[in-house]
């Protein structure tokens, strides 16, 4: 991916109303949600490969790759870059789900940012980064 500004892509597991509250308030990337982009629905094979060719980072609360269908190494080898917010994520309340990740978008635009082709991090609660 050329140098310059950030592409997200927020999974259904994030509001799509909070990624509309960041990109219009924040401005530090471009961030579209999955329903804007009229993926809502299909499965991650369909969408996920569609979004790496459009050279999306995908942000994403769905660590079952039982449900997903992918696992974390296929969207690796699909030259996907994925950050998948921790477990916490579906533990926290709608409000609390607002606040972190407004606390917390600077950090996921910067970890965007330097991710390679093909690469997966895991962000827990308190901001640490677990590269896959």
């Amino acid at each position: 991916m050329a140098v310059g500004r950030v592409r997200l892509l927020f999974d259904e597991n994030i509001s799509h109303r909070l990624v509309d509250f960041l990109h219009h308030e924040s401005r530090l990337a471009e961030m579209h949600h999955l329903r804007a982009m009229g993926w809502s629905g299909k499965k991650d094979v369909e969408w996920i490969p569609i979004a790496v060719a459009r050279e999306f980072v995908l942000v994403t609360g769905d660590r079952n790759e039982v449900t997903r269908g992918i696992i974390t190494e296929d969207l690796k080898q699909m030259g996907a870059r994925v950050i998948l917010l921790g477990q916490f994520w579906d533990h926290l309340p709608r409000w609390e789900r607002a606040k972190w990740l407004v606390r917390h978008i600077e950090m996921i635009v910067n970890l965007a940012q330097r991710m390679t082709v093909g690469s997966a991090v895991l962000v827990h609660k308190r901001g640490q980064k677990v590269f896959l």
